[in-house]
């Protein structure tokens, strides 16, 4: 069952990897891309989460500003909730993966763990085993 749905993402939680799963599918910036990842914390947070799986194939660039927002502001609230690994499915872009790699590095750098994937199962399996 979804916990949140718009045009651009379905939000989930997975049991199976017990994990906060993100599916975008279409282009977000401004209010739509934020609103989806608080969205995606406030799911965090009620859950207790720990894995977080978001599959940004279909999400495209990212924009500077949403770029800066989620560094500046969503970043450090999420360092401050159960959430400990995150896996990320990379965009098929390769101008939207740029964008997205910077904010993965970023996750991971706080004693966090993080890893992006080209493959859905692949980055299901890592979760279940972190």
């Amino acid at each position: 069952m979804s916990y949140y749905e718009s045009d651009a993402l379905t939000i989930e939680w997975e049991s199976t990897i017990d994990a906060v799963v993100m599916d975008w599918h279409n282009f977000a910036k401004g209010d739509q891309y934020r609103e989806g990842l608080e969205k995606g914390l406030e799911l965090v947070e009620e859950k207790r989460a720990e894995n977080w799986l978001a599959d940004l194939r279909d999400l495209g660039t990212v924009t500077q500003e949403d770029q800066e927002w989620t560094q500046e502001e969503w970043h450090p609230r999420a360092f401050e909730t159960s959430l400990s690994t995150i896996a990320v499915i990379q965009p098929e872009s390769v101008v939207a993966n740029m964008s997205v790699e910077n904010l993965v590095q970023e996750f991971g750098s706080n004693e966090n763990k993080s890893r992006i994937f080209s493959d859905r199962d692949e980055a299901e399996s890592w979760l279940k085993n972190q």
